[in-house]
């Protein structure tokens, strides 16, 4: 049975890139939403702190992953959709890519997930009896949580990659 990890940031860094003016909606992707190959990108400030870091995954407000990390998850996953995210340290006058991907949306949750009374996903649990795509957005909750499979992970962790935390989910 394959293994799965769920994406974090890590929550010991300080200091890391905050977009200002980011949500949701704008990444609302339909069949006809903007791809890698479109000409235009989107520009977000950052909030002004006293040290910045640029780290491989920012979790909220919307995921997004820097570029070294989007290559990689384009070996396993070459047909997936890209935006272009750039985010801009004005103060600095500094500017880093980053990109919000569209992974497949997957209903793979198991009924021993649990939820708090707002709804929230309390315990993440999958599907056991399923095969997954090696990269995938987890469907019918209303967070948006990227899970990973093993392959994904071992090339991450063989990598230099900075701010994500990985998190292993339980199978049924």
């Amino acid at each position: 049975m394959n293994r799965y990890f769920k994406l974090a940031e890590d929550g010991r860094i300080e200091g890391r890139a905050i977009p200002v003016g980011l949500s949701n909606s704008l990444f609302q992707l339909s069949e006809n939403g903007k791809t890698e190959g479109d000409s235009t990108s989107l520009s977000f400030p950052i909030r002004e702190q006293e040290h910045v870091e640029y780290v491989d995954f920012l979790e909220r407000p919307l995921p997004l992953v820097s570029d070294k990390f989007k290559q990689l998850l384009e070996k396993y996953m070459p047909d997936m959709r890209w935006n272009l995210v750039i985010l801009t340290d004005v103060r600095r006058v500094h500017q880093e890519v980053y990109w919000n991907a569209s992974p497949p949306r997957t209903r793979c949750l198991s009924v021993r997930s649990e939820y708090f009374k707002d709804g929230a996903l309390k315990r993440l649990v999958l599907e056991g009896n399923k095969t997954y795509e090696p990269f995938f957005q987890v469907d019918g909750v209303r967070e948006t949580i990227w899970i990973v499979n093993l392959a994904v992970a071992e090339s991450m962790l063989r990598r230099d990659f900075y701010g994500i935390c990985l998190e292993e989910v339980e199978r049924d």
